[in-house]
């Protein structure tokens, strides 16, 4: 089953955001990636958890989902939804994802993706899970990416800096 279909679709009563982020996730669940790049504004950014690295600019994206729907999406064999929430800044999505390997074994990898509102659209996603599971989602685009910023207080942790 897809995500898609474990949500339930786009919700009714949502603002305008909202509903670009669900149609987000059913353009990916459709394998569209037209359709899923037309939710994201220009200077999208996708930013990885706990690892420190993002993703940015329109072609390295587009770059992204042309590797994701050739060669890793067919490895993702099963997704359960955990739970969903929405609010004025954001969707966040929980999922577990089932990953097949070429011996022929699984894993699940427990993911939490954010998708953040920009003014008229997406401003990306940050996601939060195992960096294994980066390896297979972002395939060869994972050495380019780069650190996240590292935050003023000092401790050497990242942040995400609202725009």
């Amino acid at each position: 089953m897809t995500r898609t279909g474990q949500i339930g679709g786009v919700p009714a009563g949502l603002d305008a955001l909202a509903q670009m982020a669900f149609r987000h996730i059913e353009a990916e669940d459709r394998g569209d990636i037209e359709a899923t790049l037309a939710t994201f504004e220009d200077d999208a950014r996708f930013e990885l958890y706990p690892c420190g690295l993002q993703l940015s600019g329109r072609e390295r994206i587009r770059r992204y989902y042309e590797q994701f729907f050739a060669v890793a999406r067919p490895r993702c064999t099963g997704y359960t939804v955990h739970g969903q929430a929405f609010g004025e800044s954001s969707l966040t999505v929980e999922i577990t994802v089932t990953v097949a390997y070429p011996d022929g074994s699984r894993r699940d990898f427990r993911t939490m993706t954010v998708f953040p509102y920009g003014s008229t659209a997406l401003r990306g996603e940050r996601i939060y899970a195992d960096v294994e599971f980066f390896r297979v989602i972002f395939g060869p685009l994972l050495a380019e990416m780069e650190p996240l910023p590292v935050s003023e207080n000092g401790d050497g942790g990242q942040v995400f800096r609202d725009r």
